[in-house]
């Protein structure tokens, strides 16, 4: 069975991800394919708290329409990232006890406040 790839980029704007679940996805390709979601993350030092709070909102989103228990990973087939979005990637997929990712996306921004500033000191 041949595997259709969609990527959504976390860069600096959220709009495109946001539109992705509202997207129609059309294809003139058989129906036996599989959509295969890829959501990647790129580096950046403590700027991962840009994807960090944008992940949050839509992870918010997300909850509102399919409950407190709704994640990021939930939603994707393959999280990936370089760097710090390696870091957020980890904290998004990880699981707890519960089998639910140990962080919730919108701790991300937190963690980032509070550890960033060791994690990635200011270089002079």
């Amino acid at each position: 069975m041949e595997k259709r790839v969609v990527s959504c980029a976390i860069l600096f704007t959220f709009l495109t991800a946001l539109n992705l679940f509202h997207l129609p996805i059309t294809s003139s390709a058989q129906s036996n394919e599989r959509l295969v979601t890829v959501l990647s993350i790129d580096g950046g030092g403590i700027r991962g708290i840009i994807p960090g709070t944008l992940l949050g909102y839509l992870e918010a989103r997300l909850q509102e329409i399919d409950g407190p228990s709704a994640r990021i990973a939930d939603y994707f087939d393959v999280i990936a990232g370089t760097s710090t979005g390696g870091l957020i990637t980890t904290m998004l997929t990880a699981p707890g006890k519960d089998n639910l990712p140990i962080y919730e996306a919108n701790s991300i921004t937190n963690f980032y406040l509070e550890h960033g500033p060791k994690i990635f000191p200011i270089q002079r």
